[in-house]
């Protein structure tokens, strides 16, 4: 849209924090008073049924990842949990949160898992007003559909990981950066700068949604004005200077600790090497292609990348996002050397739930323009949401279910340990199971001690052994550190599952 078409409009923009607060005011009294009731009452029916969805799934069994979140991070101390980055899974800002949760309400798996909960939750309607603002209430619907009971946004909505907390700095930044575009308000780059830096204290593969938003807000300035550019992207640049320092300040503790050195070259991160990464990106590829593939199917995977072809042809703006969106996510890819794992490509789930969003506004419009006049955009809107969201959450319950490994019988095993073991006994068991049940053991108010370390005289040993993973007596004994040589006459005290457990005296 040419510069001079919009003079009207950005005269009504007042500067600083009071004009944000005005447009803001101004904003949300627009929006009720444009929202039929019958809208209203679809989406906050859409809202609750996402919300459920999520906390249905709050119990779930633990993942190794969330079970060391606690072990090393959240169940221990905040000075220790800020500024420790010797495990690169160390998700700080979401272990912190995660820590407060269980000083508050105890060890339990909902409140290990309660700040993902939240930040999924806050997504839905955050991510509703900004494609409400930038495209209509009837693709906004539609897309809040398909967030709402979307598998992965769902699963990791209900994880004790910082992914989820990455969409919400990204809804925020996005948002943000939208108003930057129409206002040129510093504050608004400001909340857009300190959303990416809170998204990198969440987890760092913020990196490639923060690098998208920026870059789909310098598309937005280049498309709009013309005199006035330059001055609008250096303060653009500024506010990306401004991320960096704020990213700086949020890790100064992990750098005080360990050093920059440290953060930027990881040990987790030597062998990033091109050779490697030449050899197994492919691999890497596929794995994300299969996680995607869990909870959904390859049909409405290849129906779904044709819609949002389809919206990219129809909408710049959308277009826009679609190109910031590789921009900001392959040349960090080549940089680094590494494919990331499928949980920090989630954030792009979003983009492409708008384009499918778009994509099936302007089909209906296109069956209503040819075979149905009397299908009003109401009624094919209400009609678009209900099928997205009833297939998606069909498919979500049907699929295959999620690809992270989870350690149900942990629970089972740790339960019996509280409840049968002495403070001197002994019990060893090996990684990766060693977490959960430690978790667990924290659960159900036992004694994490009691796990591996020397024994003492007059207690008891046990084993927890998993043959499925290769495991064996003598590998536990070795692994626990129980002594050097593994007793003669081990018996079975119990079974679950995959988990067997012995007697070592």
């Amino acid at each position: 849209m040419p510069e001079g078409s919009t003079r009207k409009k950005r005269r009504e923009h007042q500067p600083g924090w009071g004009g944000l607060r005005a447009d803001l005011a101004k904003g949300i009294t627009h929006l009720f008073r444009r929202t039929s009731t019958r809208h209203k009452r679809f989406v906050l029916a859409v809202f609750a049924v996402g919300t459920v969805l999520r906390i249905l799934r709050l119990n779930q069994p633990v993942t190794y990842d969330e079970a060391v979140t606690f072990t090393e991070y959240a169940g221990r101390s905040f000075g220790f949990l800020l500024g420790d980055y010797s495990f690169a899974g160390n998700h700080i800002l979401y272990s912190a949160l995660a820590r407060l949760a269980l000083l508050v309400f105890g060890p339990h798996t909902w409140s290990l898992r309660l700040p993902a909960l939240i930040a999924g939750v806050l997504v839905m309607p955050l991510g509703y007003a900004f494609v409400r603002t930038v495209f209509n209430r009837h693709i906004a619907v539609i897309f809040l559909c398909l967030v709402a009971a979307g598998g992965s946004l769902v699963e990791y909505s209900a994880m004790a990981r910082g992914y989820s907390l990455v969409w919400l700095c990204t809804c925020l930044a996005l948002i943000a950066g939208h108003y930057f575009v129409k206002s040129e308000n510093m504050w608004a780059a400001t909340g857009m700068a300190a959303s990416c830096a809170l998204g990198m204290w969440a987890a760092p593969a913020m990196a490639y949604p923060a690098l998208m938003v920026y870059a789909w807000v310098l598309f937005m300035l280049l498309a709009r004005y013309q005199s006035t550019i330059r001055r609008r992207v250096l303060k653009l640049a500024g506010a990306f200077v401004m991320a960096l320092a704020l990213t700086f300040l949020c890790y100064l503790p992990v750098i005080m600790v360990h050093s920059l050195d440290l953060l930027l070259h990881h040990p987790s991160m030597v062998d990033n090497t091109w050779a490697a990464f030449s050899t197994t990106q492919q691999d890497r590829v596929f794995d994300i292609w299969a996680y995607f593939t869990a909870t959904s199917s390859t049909v409405m995977l290849l129906v779904g990348a044709a819609l949002v072809l389809f919206a990219a042809s129809a909408s710049a703006k959308y277009r826009y996002l679609l190109i910031a969106l590789v921009l900001g996510a392959f040349p960090l890819a080549l940089v680094l050397h590494m494919v990331a794992p499928p949980a920090a490509w989630t954030y792009a789930l979003l983009v492409f739930h708008m384009g499918g969003a778009i994509g099936l506004f302007y089909l209906l419009k296109a069956v209503r323009d040819k075979l149905a006049p009397s299908f009003s955009k109401g009624q094919r809107t209400l009609a678009a949401a209900l099928f997205v969201l009833l297939l998606f959450g069909w498919a979500g319950l049907h699929g295959k279910g999620d690809a992270v490994e989870r350690f149900p019988e942990a629970q089972q095993a740790a339960a019996w340990i509280a409840e049968n073991t002495r403070p001197e006994d002994r019990v060893g068991v090996q990684p990766p199971w060693d977490a959960p049940v430690r978790f667990y053991l924290a659960c159900a108010k036992g004694d994490a001690l009691r796990l591996g370390g020397p024994p003492v005289p007059g207690g008891r040993m046990f084993l927890l052994v998993v043959p499925a993973h290769g495991q064996s007596p003598k590998s536990v004994f070795r692994d626990a550190e129980l002594g050097n040589h593994v007793p003669d006459g081990l018996q079975e005290m119990g079974r679950w599952g995959r988990i067997e457990l012995f007697s070592a005296q």
